[in-house]
C-alpha cells in the first residue's frame, strides 16, 4: 500500500483499467515515463530485480484486508449490504445470495471462500501449485488464479490494482447511494420489461394473432383464452430457466462485460442482458 501511494497517480481510471486490463510491459512503461521519480513497484519488477508475483502480493493484501475485519466503508452502507443480503436470502428461502456487482467486493467475495486454506505466512511463486490447493479442497478457484488460457482468467496484477484503488478518490464514486441507486432501478427496470415482453408478449400473441388470422370466433373465445394462458405458462418456465442464477455462471455473472465493467455502455448492455443477476 505505501508503494502504491507513489504511483496511483498515474494509472488509468478505475473503469480504463477494468476495460483495457493493461499488462505488465505496459504498466512498466507508464512508471519509466516518470523518469525514475517514481521507484519501480515490486510486482512490476522483473525476476533479477528481486520480483513478488502478482497473486501472491495480492493474496498477502487480502489475507490482510480479511484480517482487519469488516469491509470499509460508513456505517449506513454496511447497514444497506446487511438489510439487502438477508432479504435476498429471505426471499429465495436461503437458496441466493446478494449479488457483489463492483470487482473489489467480488475479488474479495472468490477469496474469501478460499482464504482459510492459505497460510498467513504464504510464499508461494507458482499459481499453479495454488489452483492445486484450492482444488484438492473442492473449492471454487477464483478468477484470478486461474491459467491465463482460461477464457475467465482475470489478470492477478489487474486484481491487485483494483483492491488498492478501492476506496481511494478515483473509486469512491462507486460507493455512493446515487451510484447504486441508479443501476438497482435500471436492472428493475430491464427485468419487467423482460417479464412484459417474454412472457405476457407471448400470451398476447396467441390471443392476437387468433383474431388477426380469424382464428377467434364468439364461440372459441375461451379456448383461444386457454391457449393463451398455457403459452404465458411456457413463457414463463423460459423466462425463469434463462434468468435464474445458475452454478455455472460462477465468475461469469454478467456475461462478457460482467461485474469487472466499470464503463457505462458495457455495463448497461451486460445488466440489460442480465437484469436477475445484478441482484442476486
Amino acid at each position: 500500500r505505501a508503494e502504491f501511494k507513489s504511483y496511483r497517480l498515474i494509472l488509468p481510471k478505475p473503469h480504463i483499467l477494468l476495460q483495457q486490463q493493461h499488462t505488465l510491459e505496459t504498466l512498466r512503461e507508464m512508471i519509466q515515463l516518470s523518469n525514475g521519480k517514481i521507484e519501480m513497484p515490486r510486482f512490476l519488477r522483473h525476476k533479477r530485480e528481486g520480483r513478488i508475483q502478482p497473486h501472491h502480493a495480492l493474496c498477502s493484501l487480502l489475507l490482510e484486508d480479511s484480517s482487519l475485519g469488516a469491509p470499509k466503508g460508513r456505517d449506513g452502507e454496511l447497514v444497506c449490504m446487511w438489510i439487502g443480503s438477508w432479504m435476498v436470502r429471505a426471499l429465495s428461502f436461503g437458496y441466493l445470495q446478494r449479488q457483489r456487482n463492483l470487482p473489489a467486493g467480488i475479488i474479495r467475495e472468490q477469496f474469501n471462500r478460499i482464504a482459510h486454506i492459505i497460510p498467513s505466512g504464504l510464499v508461494c511463486n507458482n499459481s499453479k501449485f495454488l489452483r492445486d490447493k484450492i482444488r484438492n479442497s473442492g473449492l471454487p478457484v477464483p478468477n484470478f488464479f486461474l491459467d491465463q488460457e482460461d477464457a475467465k482468467q482475470f489478470p492477478p496484477h489487474i486484481a491487485l490494482l483494483v483492491i488498492l484503488q478501492d476506496g481511494e478518490v478515483e473509486s469512491k464514486y462507486l460507493g455512493s447511494w446515487i451510484y447504486s441507486a441508479f443501476w438497482y432501478l435500471f436492472s428493475f427496470v430491464a427485468l419487467i420489461l423482460r417479464l412484459v415482453l417474454e412472457v405476457i408478449g407471448g400470451a398476447g400473441a396467441i390471443w392476437g394473432g387468433s383474431e388477426v388470422f380469424f382464428l377467434r370466433t364468439d364461440d372459441n373465445k375461451e379456448q383461444c383464452r386457454v391457449a393463451s394462458i398455457a403459452v404465458g405458462v411456457f413463457c414463463f418456465l423460459r423466462f425463469i430457466v434463462l434468468n435464474a442464477p445458475q452454478r455455472e455462471d460462477e465468475g461469469d455473472i454478467l456475461g462478457p462485460a460482467g461485474p469487472w465493467s466499470l464503463r457505462v455502455p458495457a455495463r448497461l448492455r451486460a445488466v440489460k442482458n442480465h437484469p436477475f443477476h445484478y441482484v442476486v
